[in-house]
């Protein structure tokens, strides 16, 4: 992971930064586990710690920590989740793996918590801390505890800097890192291979940096390292369907089709001049497939995406069909099915909420992978934005929502004669194992991107950014942003009423005044408007049209 989403500081910081952490935390017992009552589970599975997020501790409230910081027993080679949990109001956790469940002698695994910021409010992003565990004769043992049997579990920020060091760093292994942190409150590293305790330091307080500035520090994963359901059995490193059954009050248990997102990584060209080849003729802001030359960081810039699960189909209502909307209240992900639309932007963060522990409602940075992901691989995504027709290609088609006006669709409906069998270029892939309706169709609410009068937010945080419109409402997009702050997130830099082909002639309409909510994709009427990097910022998130929809997300890291 060679690129850093904060940025470095000197170790003269990370010890200052470190010591207030340290004094705003409790000590003692909230770091360290009483051996009581283990007696005879002393080599069981159960894995018992804490997690103590020190710079979120003073505004949590026991409610918040018990609902919203979330364990999980990762296994490093698969991502997979063996299994999940949640912490006490004192950080404390307990976890037991399935009885099928049998970890090797001297194996190793992940364990990460994870935390929704901003307590309940809806939307809120996540940030997560690390450590790593290894299965000994006598029970486990990890970063904070050599002797495995009942010691101490602990995941803090540095033991977080430290299993990310092995992450970025070929030369440590996980071998290295058992027991290599210790103290009254497990924040004394021992130096590891190619790494002294100055380079550590510097590390932990990148990790609290972060932490404090609500950013995941463990979010830029490395390849490979996306986190699937437990019961997923698909390859980690491809597009595959997962099934997720959910009650459904009104109709009993329901089916929803999710698609698997693989991390890949993709470089962002800033200074295309310089990062030669075809490279040289594109557009800044625009994304690749391979390393560009030049710079990084400068030139070009790299980040890694996917690693979880994104609806297959656009929501709806948990009893609909293909004649009626019908109004459960839990949602359902289905081909042909009439969408659930006329929900706000909170109505439809609640819906996801609600439907799955495990589910939210999509992200800008999580839509931005699709498009990313398309544009890398030279896909062009049609779709219904012509009154269930492509305004590029008549001949592709959708089968139309008998409720809908307009030409609104059913759910995943497209497809046009002569395809072969597998290729559907409805889908963000090109292929059946894709995501479907992202161009046109509804108008899809996303999280994470809003409006504040003339500037983004991210998160609920204005950046101060914003683009000039010239008076405006309504631009085609020129460039998008590289600014580390918004380029995970597809927004554009500069705008013109002239649309580009680089975007697919997408358009973007922006920002009115006042607080917005983040829209994409466009709708059924958008024609060449819509598509992957179509974005509205000028809708307040309390407004309604039979043409606003949602898709949920899952995530298990």
């Amino acid at each position: 992971m060679s690129k850093q989403i904060w940025h470095r500081t000197a170790l003269a910081l990370g010890v200052t930064l470190l010591a207030a952490c340290h004094a705003a935390s409790p000590q003692g017992p909230a770091f360290s586990l009483s051996p009581a009552g283990l007696t005879q589970e002393s080599v069981s599975t159960v894995v018992r710690g804490t997690g103590v997020f020190p710079e979120r501790r003073a505004a949590a409230t026991a409610t918040e920590v018990g609902s919203y910081a979330s364990a999980t027993l990762l296994e490093p080679a698969t991502g997979r989740a063996i299994a999940t949990g949640l912490t006490d109001a004192s950080g404390a956790f307990s976890l037991a793996p399935s009885s099928g469940f049998s970890p090797g002698l001297n194996a190793f695994y992940y364990l990460q918590v994870t935390k929704r910021v901003g307590g309940a409010v809806v939307g809120g992003n996540q940030v997560s801390m690390l450590t790593v565990l290894k299965w000994t004769s006598t029970g486990w043992a990890s970063i904070t505890n050599a002797a495995g049997g009942t010691g101490a579990i602990v995941v803090n920020p540095t033991t977080t800097a430290v299993a990310l060091i092995d992450r970025e760093d070929a030369g440590v292994s996980f071998a290295n890192l058992i027991g290599t942190v210790s103290g009254a409150a497990f924040d004394q590293p021992t130096a590891l291979p190619g790494n002294n305790l100055a380079a550590i330091g510097t590390k932990v307080a990148e990790v609290v940096g972060a932490l404090q500035s609500d950013v995941d520090p463990v979010g830029d994963r490395a390849a490979g390292s996306g986190v699937m359901a437990p019961d997923d059995g698909g390859d980690a490193t491809k597009h595959h369907d997962y099934i997720k059954k959910v009650l459904v009050p009104e109709v009993g248990m329901v089916n929803s089709t999710f698609v698997w997102i693989p991390v890949f990584t993709a470089y962002q060209l800033i200074n295309p001049a310089n990062c030669g080849g075809s490279n040289t003729t594109k557009p800044v802001g625009y994304w690749v497939k391979d390393k560009p030359l030049g710079t990084e960081n400068v030139d070009w810039a790299q980040e890694t995406f996917g690693g979880f699960y994104v609806g297959k189909y656009e929501a709806s209502h948990g009893d609909a069909t293909a004649a009626a909307a019908n109004a459960s209240a839990v949602l359902k992900v289905q081909q042909g099915v009439i969408p659930w639309t006329g929900v706000t932007w909170d109505q439809a963060a609640q819906a996801c909420l609600t439907y799955d522990a495990h589910a939210h409602l999509m992200r800008d940075d999580e839509w931005t992978a699709l498009a990313v992901w398309s544009m890398i691989n030279n896909v062009t995504v049609y779709g219904n934005n012509n009154a269930a027709k492509d305004i590029t290609d008549a001949a592709v088609v959708f089968t139309a929502d008998p409720q809908g006006t307009g030409g609104r669709s059913l759910t995943g409906t497209g497809t046009k004669p002569g395809w072969a069998p597998g290729v559907n270029l409805t889908t963000h892939t090109g292929t059946t194992a894709g995501v479907y309706d992202l161009n046109g169709n509804v108008w899809e609410w996303t999280a994470a991107v809003s409006g504040n009068a003339s500037t983004y937010r991210i998160d609920g945080v204005d950046t101060g950014l914003g683009i000039s419109t010239g008076g405006a409402t309504d631009v085609g997009v020129l460039t998008l942003s590289t600014d580390i702050r918004l380029r995970r997130y597809g927004l554009p830099a500069t705008a013109q009423l002239a649309r580009t082909d680089a975007w697919g002639r997408d358009r973007v309409w922006l920002l009115q005044g006042g607080a917005t909510g983040a829209l994409r994709g466009g709708a059924r009427h958008n024609g060449n408007d819509a598509g992957l990097w179509c974005m509205a910022l000028d809708e307040a998130r309390t407004n309604t049209q039979s043409y606003f929809g949602f898709r949920p997300v899952l995530s298990y890291r």
